[in-house]
């Protein structure tokens, strides 16, 4: 089937500003990075995706039909491990999240800690606020902004970034299950969410918003990886050692 004008659109919008060829990603693919500098990307993207459920549940009670309910709460179950992705059995993706953490040297609970400890960076907390306030709006809004403007962006970055975790970073298949089940998770997520978004933002104000807020969150995500590369890598006195 033809792809809509305004579908062609929104994936235009998300490829524009990719985070996949952000300075920090290219960084992470050179092999410019260790062990220590992935746990520090860990402490901060824990705070960001934790909270995908909540956001997912805010957008949940507000959405009046069925079809996208249902796609909501599949999507939470997912995120809270009520039920598992097809070849992964049903863990929290948070979980593990921080058991990627481990193998990267850091302690868990210091990750999970690290905003009480105000060692969240201010981009990522930025991140962090700004999905908590689209998820109020109108459902199509919402899913265009979470869904299509960031979600719909992991499949291509982990795609290019779980490699390097292989063969330059001396991870096991097993310690990298978080990129893999997210590389097929949010593939299908991502595309329900185009499909959602190219059906129910059915008016030209809905699609102009719907496009503005998916070049946002492009933004958006950019930043909060700015933060990281500016932190750790554009000051080389400031990179941690392996």
């Amino acid at each position: 089937m033809a792809r809509s004008e305004f579908r062609t659109a929104l994936e235009a919008a998300v490829q524009r500003k990719h985070s996949s060829v952000h300075p920090w990603s290219e960084a992470w693919v050179s092999g410019a990075l260790n062990k220590r500098l992935l746990g520090e990307w860990v402490k901060q993207h824990y705070h960001f995706v934790s909270h995908a459920a909540e956001w997912l549940g805010t957008m949940f009670g507000s959405c009046p039909h069925e079809d996208v309910r249902e796609f909501l709460l599949e999507n939470m179950c997912e995120e809270e491990g009520v039920t598992g992705q097809s070849g992964f059995a049903a863990v929290k993706h948070a979980k593990l999240l921080l058991d990627f953490a481990e193998h990267c040297g850091m302690d868990r609970r210091a990750v999970a800690d690290a905003q009480l400890n105000g060692e969240v960076l201010p981009e990522t907390l930025g991140l962090q606020a700004w999905c908590f306030h689209q998820s109020r709006r109108h459902f199509v809004e919402a899913i265009a902004s979470i869904l299509i403007g960031l979600e719909s962006q992991v499949p291509q970055i982990y795609s290019k970034t779980t490699p390097p975790l292989l063969e330059k970073y001396g991870f096991t298949e097993e310690e990298v299950v978080f990129f893999r089940l997210h590389i097929l998770a949010d593939t299908e997520h991502g595309e329900r969410g185009f499909e959602i978004v190219d059906k129910y933002a059915n008016t030209p104000e809905l699609r102009v918003n719907c496009l503005r807020l998916v070049k946002e969150a492009t933004m958006m995500r950019r930043l909060y990886l700015d933060g990281l590369y500016n932190k750790y890598l554009a000051r080389p006195s400031a990179q941690a050692a392996e």
